[in-house]
């Protein structure tokens, strides 16, 4: 079976969407599945520290003329792997910063969904070379971003191939634009309707869909979830910490509206810090007066995916917040449950998704996102740790890879490409 993906966010990004098809690829790639991947070129990013497996053709595109400056202003690729933004960071100089924020900002606002659309016009040109070079049997579509879709959408039109959007957020999202939210809405419906299949992280957003579009789409409905990875790369002494302290690590970005650690700084601020160490690595800065003042806490910045991995398998106990909106689950959890610590979930919401995955699971602390339930779980928590129980046996962490591996994933995918692939082969020609 050959499969065509379409993600702007690949390698070497490392935004969630990167990561995950990274995975999901390499694990088809490593079943037989060959895998040609149309994304942007992006040169100013080291490469990722694992290979991708051979099965895997990447067809790289300029990515446009703003982010392709920005990439040229930023020079070659730093040490460190960068997450989350596409774009370089450009470091000249902080008014050239303060230019770039500002340009990207009216772009965001001038294209649609966002300036990465600017790709749009370069990467259709290669997708009708490719078109006519190869046979596909699928086209994947990995939203975000937004343009991964509507190269999907120009390929329904004029191929006859099966289309399945990967949309691991919906289109009219609370981060979205206000004044466009109508339009994301039509948008969204009709990326609905037009896909063969669409994947689901969380069974949630199922509803949320489903109630919005007022249609019955459950049919094309597929949930498969973030995952962890099924090996964790070897970092010995990578990330290393005094042992008469309980080492706390978050990893992951912070965000105002629906993931704060507002109420987890406070918290902190009336326990006796001097029996904990505090890591959190992201895209944090501008949270950073929150801790301020609080000893032994420590803000690393953005760090690689990998190093990320190893920084959990340093901690003694994983911090988690969940989001207040139900439909998004963020796919560190899982990647905590392979790492085989203890973890300390905030709960979102009182229907929080994360809960049910973690409820019964060894050396886990599930509490409200308020400063006094974290205070005392932290109390507990120190109490297990200086006595020797905040542990969890290696049977924990096998039925824990078992039930959220990457591997486990790709099984569900795999079958979904097969099904779609042969449904086309048994339709009719007209």
């Amino acid at each position: 079976m050959r499969v065509l993906l379409l993600a702007y966010e690949w390698p070497p990004i490392t935004a969630a969407q990167a990561l995950r098809w990274f995975y999901l690829a390499n694990g088809l790639a490593r079943r037989g599945v060959t895998v040609h991947v149309l994304c942007p070129a992006i040169t100013s990013l080291q490469p990722y520290a694992v290979a991708n497996h051979a099965s895997i053709i990447e067809h790289r595109v300029w990515p446009g003329p703003f982010i392709g400056l920005a990439q040229w202003l930023a020079g070659p690729p730093r040490t460190l792997e960068t997450e989350g933004d596409t774009a370089p960071q450009p470091v000249t100089s902080t008014l050239l910063m303060r230019a770039y924020k500002g340009m990207r900002f009216v772009l965001d606002r001038v294209l649609y969904p966002d300036v990465r659309t600017e790709w749009y016009p370069f990467a259709k040109r290669e997708l009708k070379r490719l078109l006519r070079q190869y046979s596909f049997d699928v086209v994947i579509s990995s939203h975000e971003p937004g343009v991964d879709l509507l190269l999907g959408l120009w390929l329904k039109r004029h191929a006859q191939l099966p289309w399945v959007v990967d949309l691991a957020d919906p289109l009219c999202a609370p981060y979205s634009p206000r004044w466009r939210r109508w339009f994301d809405a039509w948008f969204e419906n009709l990326v609905l309707r037009k896909a063969d299949k669409v994947i689901l992280t969380n069974d949630e957003l199922r509803t949320v869909l489903t109630r919005r579009q007022a249609v019955n789409m459950r049919d094309k409905f597929t949930t498969i979830a973030q995952g962890a990875p099924d090996e964790l790369p070897a970092c010995p002494g990578k990330f290393r910490h005094a042992a008469d302290r309980l080492h706390i690590v978050f990893t992951g970005n912070f965000y105002q509206d629906f993931r704060s650690p507002e109420e987890f700084a406070h918290a902190l601020r009336t326990c006796n810090t001097d029996t904990m160490r505090v890591t959190i690595a992201g895209d944090n800065g501008r949270f950073a007066p929150l801790f301020q003042g609080i000893p032994g806490v420590e803000l690393l910045g953005k760090i690689g995916h990998f190093d990320c991995l190893a920084l959990q398998a340093s901690a003694d106990l994983l911090l988690n917040i969940g989001n207040k909106q139900d439909y998004q689950l963020p796919g560190k959890i899982f990647e905590y449950l392979v790492a085989g610590k203890a973890i300390l979930h905030l709960r979102g919401s009182s229907t929080d998704p994360a809960v049910p995955i973690l409820q019964g699971v060894q050396s886990t602390f599930v509490v409200d996102n308020q400063r006094a339930s974290i205070a005392a779980a932290l109390g507990e928590i120190v109490d297990h740790w200086k006595g020797g129980t905040l542990t969890v046996a290696p049977a924990e962490v096998e039925r824990s890879k078992a039930m959220h591996g990457w591997s486990a994933r790709v099984d569900v995918l795999e079958r979904l490409l097969r099904d779609v692939a042969a449904d086309r082969q048994d339709q009719p020609v007209s």
